[in-house]
């Protein structure tokens, strides 16, 4: 994550994690636990790669970077 380290992400990364709130999934618990997941308490190990976050503000400053190309023209 050095590379992603400038204050924009940061605020993205906890806009959206606070949009997928503490909650577990809908799977059963057997699943989790072959996974490896946390059970009890999913929140404090969940990491930004595992929910796929990067990828999520990497496809908005693309979005960004096209709308104002279009807005050029």
């Amino acid at each position: 994550m050095a590379k992603n380290k400038d204050e924009e992400f940061k605020e993205f990364l906890i806009s959206s994690r606070k949009k997928i709130g503490p909650g577990l999934t809908n799977a059963p618990v057997w699943v989790l636990q072959k996974a490896g997941k946390r059970i009890w308490n999913p929140k404090s190990n969940r990491s930004w790669k595992e929910v796929g976050l990067g990828i999520k503000y990497r496809k908005r400053k693309h979005m960004e970077k096209a709308s104002k190309r279009r807005k050029k023209d």
